[in-house]
C-alpha cells in the first residue's frame, strides 16, 4: 500500500513536473492576450456578416483561456451587445476547448500532432456549430435574445453556482470583456502587472482546484492502471469515442485539467482519437451550461450546438486514429517527448513555482461550489467534528508512517537497508523486516536468483516475464522518469531499441557483418550489483558489445560464419566476464550466444550465392575425395583377392601333388604285388580316361581264358537312344 501511494505521488509529481513550464508560459501568453483584446473590437467583429463573424468568433475565442463556466457569461454579453447567433455559438465552442495554456501543456504532455489536431479540430467544431446556427437557426436565437433580463439573472446565478459566492468566473470574462488596461491610457509597467495579474492570480484562481484535480487523477490513474486497461476495457473504434463522448458532456472539465487526464488515458491503452474527443467534447459542455443556453439560445441553437460538437469531434477522432495507424506512429512512445528540450533543473524550477502559485490561490479562492454540494451529498446526514476528525486523521496518518517501515523480502532476493543513503545493515534474506520509515531509511531490494537476460539488435518483446530495471536513457512513456531508489516501479516502459545500423560490426577483412546476441547472467554479488554500478543491465550491454567487436575485429567474416563462430563466442564470454570483475560489478555471465549471424541486407544475396559457391566447391571437393578413397580402397581389395587367390592355388597345386605323390606309392605297392594285374588295370584306367564315352572290348589271351569273368553290358546310348 505504502509503495502505492509514492506511486501515485511520484507520477503525479512526474506530470506537473513534464507540464509546469509550459503551463506557466501559456499562462503568460493568456494574460497577455486577455489585457490586450478590447472588448469594442470583439463587439464589431462578432456583429457582421454571417460568415465573418463566425470566423471571427472562432478565430478569437481558440486563444483566449476561458473555462466553460467562465466564457458563459462573457459570450452571452457579446450577443446582448450585437453579435449573431453563430459567433456567440463559435465563440462558445472555440474558447473552452482549447487556449494557449492548454496547447502549451498538450505539447508537454502529448506529442506535436495532438498539439496540432486540437486546436484545428476545436476551430472546425466551433465554426461547422457557428454557420449551421445562423443559417438554419437565425430567428429562433433571435426571439430567446430578447429575454435579456431574466437571462441576466439566470447567467449571475450559474456563475455563482459554478464558482462560488467571489464570482471569479466573472472577474475572467470582466478581464475580457472590459479590459481597462488594454486602453492606452496604463504605462507599459502598469500593463505589465495587468498581465501579470490576470495570468497568475485571476485565470489560476478560475481553474486551480480542477487543474489539481486533474493532475492527481491523472498520477492515479498512471500508477494504478495496467498498460492496455482502456484498449482491454473499452476497445479503440468507434466505440470508445462514443464512451468518451458520454463521460464528457454532461461533468464539468476544463481544458486545462483534461489535458494531463488525457494523456495518462493513452498512456493505459486508450486511443488518441478517443482522448481527442474527450478533450472537445469535455470542455465545451456540461449540464449546467446547458441549461442556461437552452434558456438564451432556444432549444434548436442547443441541438445544433450539440450535434455538431458529436459530429465534428467523432470525425476529428477517427481521422486522428487513421493518422497515427498510416504513419505507424505509436502516441506511448511520443507523448511526452517534447519535454526533452528543457533541462531538467528548469523543469524541476517549473513545478516548483506552479506549486507555491497553485497553493496560494487555493488558500485564496475558496472550495468550488460541486465540491461542497458532493460533499454534503456524501455525508447522508452525519454530524462530523472537524477537530475530532483531524485529530484521528492525524493519528491514522502517523500510525501508516510508522507503519510503512515494514517490508517482505522474498525467496531469492537480498535486501539492504540504507540510512540517508549509507549501507547500516547486513544482507538481509527473506521474510518480513522493519526499518526507519522514509525519507530516514530505505530498503535496496535485489533479485539474486532470476536469470537475467539481454538482447541485441532484437524486437524489444512486450510480453516479457520481468520489466528490467530502467536505466537513465530510459523514459516512461509519457516523458517522465521512474522512481528511484528501492521501489519497484510499475507501469508503461519503453526503451529504445537498436537502430539498423547498430547490429552491423567490421570483421578484420574490412567487411560488415550484422550479428545479434543473447546475454544471460545472474546476480553473484547483491552488494556489488547493487551499489557498485547503477545501471547493470547498461554494463552488461556495453561490455559484451566491446568484447564482440574486439573478437570481431580479429577475424574474418567466413570465419565467423564458418569454423569460428563457438570459438568467438567463448572468447566473448571470458572478455565479458573479465571485464565485469574488474569493475566488481557483482555480476555472472552464464550464456553468450550469436543468435543471428548474417551480412547486411543490401549485399545479403551477393553473400549468399559466394556462400553457395563456397559450398558447391567443398561439394565437389569431398565428392573428389570421396570417389578417390573409393577407388584405393577397390584397388586394394582387388589385389588383396589376387594374392589370396594365388595362394589357394598354390595350396591347392602343392596339396594336389602330395595326393598324386600318395596315389603313385599305393599303386607302386599294388604293382609290386601282382605287376601284371596292375599294369592292365592301368592300361584299362588309361584307356577309359582317354577315350570316354566309347564302347571297349576286352579281348583276354589264350592264357587268361581259364580265369576271364565275362561281363555283358548294357550298351552305350548314341545321340540319346539306347543301343539294340
Amino acid at each position: 500500500m505504502s509503495n502505492f501511494l509514492l506511486r501515485i505521488v511520484w507520477e503525479t509529481w512526474a506530470i506537473l513536473k513534464e507540464a509546469s513550464v509550459f503551463l506557466l508560459f501559456g499562462f503568460l501568453i493568456a494574460g497577455v492576450l486577455a489585457v490586450l483584446v478590447p472588448q469594442r473590437l470583439l463587439s464589431k467583429l462578432f456583429g457582421t456578416g454571417r460568415i465573418r463573424s463566425v470566423l471571427w468568433g472562432a478565430a478569437i475565442g481558440a486563444p483566449l483561456p476561458l473555462c466553460s463556466c467562465g466564457v458563459l457569461p462573457t459570450a452571452l454579453a457579446l450577443r446582448r451587445q450585437g453579435a449573431t447567433p453563430g459567433a456567440t455559438v463559435s465563440f462558445l465552442i472555440a474558447t473552452p476547448e482549447t487556449g494557449v495554456d492548454s496547447i502549451s501543456m498538450s505539447y508537454a504532455l502529448m506529442d506535436p500532432l495532438m498539439t496540432v489536431a486540437r486546436p484545428v479540430a476545436a476551430v472546425g467544431t466551433a465554426i461547422t456549430a457557428g454557420l449551421a446556427t445562423n443559417f438554419l437557426a437565425s430567428r429562433e436565437a433571435a426571439s430567446q435574445a430578447m429575454e435579456g433580463d431574466a437571462t441576466a439573472q439566470v447567467v449571475h446565478a450559474h456563475a455563482h453556482h459554478e464558482h462560488g459566492e467571489d464570482d471569479c468566473c466573472a472577474q475572467s470574462s470582466e478581464a475580457v470583456a472590459h479590459p481597462a488596461p488594454g486602453g492606452g491610457a496604463l504605462t507599459p509597467g502598469e500593463k505589465g502587472r495587468a498581465v501579470l495579474r490576470y495570468a497568475f492570480r485571476d485565470l489560476l484562481d478560475d481553474i486551480s482546484y480542477w487543474l489539481v484535480l486533474g493532475i492527481v487523477l491523472s498520477g492515479l490513474i498512471a500508477a494504478s492502471l495496467p498498460a492496455d486497461f482502456f484498449d482491454r476495457t473499452i476497445g479503440a473504434g468507434l466505440f470508445s469515442m462514443l464512451v468518451m463522448l458520454v463521460v464528457g458532456i454532461p461533468i464539468y472539465t476544463c481544458a486545462s485539467s483534461s489535458t494531463p487526464l488525457a494523456a495518462a488515458m493513452v498512456m493505459k491503452g486508450l486511443n488518441p482519437g478517443a482522448a481527442l474527443v474527450f478533450l472537445l467534447a469535455g470542455p465545451a459542455t456540461n449540464i449546467g451550461s446547458l441549461v442556461v443556453l437552452l434558456r438564451f439560445l432556444g432549444a434548436r441553437v442547443v441541438a445544433i450546438y450539440l450535434g455538431s460538437i458529436v459530429l465534428v469531434t467523432l470525425a476529428a477522432g477517427l481521422a486522428v486514429n487513421w493518422i497515427y495507424r498510416t504513419w505507424n506512429i505509436d502516441p506511448r512512445a511520443t507523448f511526452g517527448a517534447a519535454t526533452a528540450i528543457v533541462p531538467e533543473p528548469v523543469k524541476i524550477a517549473g513545478a516548483l513555482l506552479l506549486c507555491a502559485l497553485l497553493v496560494w490561490s487555493m488558500v485564496r479562492t475558496p472550495i468550488p461550489t460541486e465540491w461542497r454540494w458532493l460533499g454534503a451529498r456524501l455525508r447522508f446526514g452525519i454530524h462530523v467534528d472537524l477537530r475530532k476528525l483531524a485529530a484521528t486523521v492525524g493519528v491514522l496518518a502517523l500510525g501508516y508512517y510508522l507503519a510503512s517501515g515494514f517490508f517482505m523480502v522474498s525467496p531469492g532476493e537480498t535486501a539492504f537497508v540504507l540510512r540517508f543513503g549509507q549501507i547500516v545493515s547486513a544482507p538481509l534474506d527473506a521474510g518480513l523486516h522493519y526499518r526507519l520509515p522514509w525519507p530516514v531509511e530505505t530498503q535496496r531490494v535485489v533479485r539474486t536468483e532470476r536469470i537475467r537476460r539481454i538482447e541485441y539488435g532484437f524486437a524489444n518483446k512486450a510480453a516479457a516475464n520481468v520489466p528490467p530495471r530502467p536505466a537513465a536513457s530510459d523514459r516512461m512513456a509519457g516523458g517522465w522518469t521512474p522512481t528511484p531508489g528501492s521501489t519497484v516501479t510499475a507501469g508503461t516502459w519503453f526503451q529504445k531499441e537498436a537502430g539498423p545500423d547498430e547490429p552491423f560490426l567490421l570483421t578484420g577483412d574490412g567487411n560488415l557483418i550484422d550479428l545479434r546476441w543473447t546475454v544471460q547472467y545472474r546476480v553473484r554479488d547483491a552488494r556489488a550489483f547493487a551499489f557498485n554500478v547503477s545501471e547493470p543491465d547498461v554494463l552488461v550491454r556495453g561490455l559484451s558489445l566491446a568484447s564482440l567487436r574486439a573478437q570481431v575485429a580479429r577475424s574474418t567474416i567466413d570465419a565467423i560464419y564458418t569454423a569460428e563462430r563457438s570459438a568467438i563466442e567463448r572468447r566473448v564470454l571470458s572478455d565479458l566476464q573479465q571485464g565485469l570483475d574488474a569493475v566488481r560489478s557483482g555480476v555472472e555471465v552464464l550464456v553468450f550466444n550469436l543468435r543471428y549471424v548474417h551480412p547486411p541486407d543490401e549485399v545479403h544475396d551477393a553473400f549468399r550465392d559466394v556462400a553457395s559457391a563456397q559450398e558447391d566447391k567443398l561439394r565437389t571437393i569431398n565428392r573428389a575425395r570421396i570417389f578417390a578413397v573409393e577407388t584405393v580402397n577397390e584397388a586394394k581389395g582387388e589385389a588383396a583377392a589376387m594374392v589370396e587367390q594365388a595362394l589357394a592355388f598354390k595350396t591347392q597345386q602343392m596339396l594336389r601333388a602330395e595326393g598324386e605323390a600318395a596315389s603313385f606309392l599305393l599303386r607302386l605297392q599294388g604293382y609290386r604285388a601282382a605287376p601284371e594285374l596292375t599294369r592292365f588295370r592301368l592300361q584299362v584306367e588309361a584307356l577309359e580316361e582317354t577315350l570316354p564315352g566309347l564302347q571297349k572290348f576286352v579281348r583276354p589271351s589264350a592264357q587268361d581264358m581259364k580265369e576271364f569273368d565275362m561281363w555283358l553290358l548294357q550298351p552305350v546310348p548314341v545321340s540319346g537312344k539306347a543301343t539294340k
